[in-house]
């Protein structure tokens, strides 16, 4: 999971720095006022990503199912009839394929897309999941200045048990590969002299 968990991570991140290239691309334009073209690309852009990214990709942060909540939303978005004709005037179709496709990876190897549909015990929780999931990114969205301690405190209260956990698992992980590492070394005879 680390390694798709990577993946995932670097293509969200290369697909917000291709829009926020477009968007650097056209700024400035007091003093150089952009063409009707220009504008048009540069105003997909800022679509796509106030759409796609609202809240930017502070959530690859989050633990994995929160992440998958969010990359879930992000290609709910990716799929409304104005995001999707956007992002085809921006050339961007294949990077968009290649977000649905991590986010499906990515939801297979957590067990999340493959929940047996009989069994309403998955259902429940993958509601919840979802639900807490939609209710994070209305607190990023709208509490988002940092320097109104109120909407930092709450969003502190929220967020922190999902980052304290993601926090215990990855040290959880790293202290496994350790352990592996640890013993695979001990596993290994020492090379006899010649």
């Amino acid at each position: 999971m680390i390694e798709i968990d990577r993946g995932t991570d670097r293509c969200i991140g290369a697909f917000n720095s291709l829009l926020d290239g477009i968007e650097r691309a056209f700024d400035h334009d007091g003093i150089l006022p952009l063409t009707e073209d220009e504008a048009a690309r540069r105003s997909d852009a800022l679509l796509v990503r106030s759409e796609v990214l609202s809240s930017g990709i502070d959530f690859v942060r989050l633990v994995y199912s929160q992440q998958w909540v969010r990359m879930s939303a992000m290609i709910k978005a990716l799929d409304r009839k104005d995001v999707k004709a956007a992002v085809e005037r921006l050339g961007l179709a294949t990077e968009a394929n290649r977000l649905r496709r991590w986010t499906d990876l990515y939801g297979q190897k957590l067990g999340v897309t493959e929940a047996k549909s009989a069994d309403p015990a998955i259902k429940s929780v993958e509601a919840w999941h979802e639900a807490y999931g939609t209710l994070m990114i209305q607190v990023h969205a709208e509490y988002d200045d940092d320097r109104d301690e109120t909407h930092a405190l709450l969003r502190d209260r929220l967020l922190s048990p999902y980052e304290n956990a993601a926090d215990e698992v990855r040290r959880a992980e790293q202290r496994a590969r350790t352990a592996s590492a640890k013993k695979k070394a001990q596993a290994e005879p020492e090379p006899e002299p010649i």
